[in-house]
């Protein structure tokens, strides 16, 4: 009898003692989960690019899919990890017993006693909202909501993107990194008049230009689960092209007077109301420094109007800072631009060009025409455009004006020719006559 007693004694201890040691196993794997939970949260700043500044959480707002460790103080104190389910809830857990170890440590077991709804809600409105919960259940306690983990969700990107359609959004996410991820806007697409659609409606209409002119982040909001980024096309546009740094395209060139690689530009501008010259050759990057600022000129239709930039920039309400028309053209010219002179001139070569210079100029550059020179076939090569030479347009940085050769030049010609042809008659008949 003696021994079956001991023998269940001892059977009962090594059952306690076993379920006390799994207990302690269980805690610990629950404490350094929670651990690492934490440790982990600044790898997501790397994963997402880096966070502009730590979460504040009056700002923060949660929504299903984020991850939060709630801290109880006072009277009573305990922690435990949760996260927002996809109802928008939280759940409320309690210790209702403890259990334990074989070291004499009691580790709390913990039942979940409701769940209740925090979306939509600041750290901090959620934090207040859990402090009423628990105050049903405990006396003198705080409580304290720490973010651990960020939701991903889904924003849709249309009109006037490189890559419309569905992107992986963080809440740190601006429209700016929204666009970016569509591979930002076409070459008709607007930067001042984006539409952030929320729940089908417009909520915001986002200005990246001013954005990036100013800093101000009113310009850039963030972006929520569900939102919908619709660039629009531009109302009206402008074309930079020349010596400017250049905003969109661009490419490097051999100037033909000092060897060094220049970099030209042309690109489509938005032109906003009431914007002048200066604020578009802002927006295309500025001038570059081989820039010809007191040459530069707008095309609009056939007319050419020339802007001294220098002046225009040290009063900006100057004449010289005209206001810009859609479908402008601002032509920036570098210092030393070229104008080629080809065909039947004394010195045919490459010429710095000059603003308002026509054709006849630049022939009297070349040293004039040659004495077989066509002017009346003269004409000006300008990209793909043949443009005659005989109205003596103006020509601009770049054009070729090519010289031929006339084919019989008045008597000369004839004289040449009928000698030619009595010398051969005269051989003829000398052989003949033989």
């Amino acid at each position: 009898m003696k021994n079956s007693l001991l023998s269940y004694s001892i059977k009962l201890f090594v059952i306690s003692y076993l379920f006390s040691i799994t207990s302690f196993l269980i805690a610990q794997e629950d404490v350094t989960t929670v651990q690492e939970d934490v440790t982990a949260a600044p790898d997501i700043g790397d994963e997402i690019g880096g966070l502009e500044k730590p979460i504040i959480s009056e700002e923060y707002v949660l929504m299903p899919g984020d991850k939060i460790l709630i801290t109880i103080t006072g009277a009573t104190n305990y922690t435990y990890r949760t996260g927002i389910t996809y109802e928008g809830k939280v759940t409320v857990s309690i210790p209702v017993t403890s259990v334990p170890t074989a070291q004499g440590v009691y580790i709390p077991k913990y039942d979940i006693v409701d769940a209740i709804p925090i979306h939509n809600l600041s750290l901090k409105a959620a934090r207040d909202s859990l402090k009423n919960v628990f105050s049903t259940y405990f006396r003198n306690i705080d409580i304290n909501l720490t973010l651990i983990g960020m939701r991903r969700f889904t924003v849709f990107v249309a009109g006037e993107v490189k890559s419309p359609g569905m992107v992986s959004a963080w809440p740190v996410d601006r429209v700016s990194t929204i666009i970016k991820k569509a591979k930002e806007t076409t070459t008709l697409g607007t930067r001042s008049k984006i539409e952030l659609r929320r729940n089908g409606e417009i909520h915001m209409i986002v200005n990246l230009e001013e954005f990036e002119k100013t800093g101000s982040k009113s310009f850039n909001p963030y972006v929520k689960d569900g939102d919908l980024v619709y660039v629009p096309k531009m109302d009206k546009s402008v074309i930079v092209r020349g010596a400017v740094f250049g905003k969109r395209g661009y490419e490097l060139r051999v100037a033909q007077l000092t060897a060094s690689r220049e970099r030209t530009s042309e690109g489509i501008y938005e032109l906003l109301e009431g914007e002048k010259i200066l604020d578009l050759i802002d927006k295309a990057g500025g001038l570059t420094p081989w820039a010809d600022a007191k040459n530069i000129y707008v095309k609009r239709n056939m007319n050419k109007i020339m802007v001294d930039y220098d002046y225009a920039n040290n009063d900006e309400g100057s004449e010289e800072n005209i206001f810009l028309e859609d479908g402008d053209v601002v032509v920036v010219p570098s210092v030393n631009a070229i104008v080629y002179v080809q065909g039947q001139v004394v010195s045919p070569g490459s010429f710095t060009y000059q603003p308002n210079l026509r054709p006849s100029d630049y022939i009297g550059l070349a040293g004039g025409p040659q004495q077989d020179a066509y002017l009346a076939g003269a004409y000006v090569q300008r990209g793909k455009k043949r443009i005659p030479a005989k109205k003596d347009p103006i020509i601009e940085e770049g054009d070729r004006i090519y010289v031929p050769r006339q084919i019989f030049k008045f008597w000369q010609d004839y004289v040449q020719i009928g000698a030619v042809v009595a010398s051969l008659l005269i051989s003829y008949l000398t052989l003949t006559a033989q």
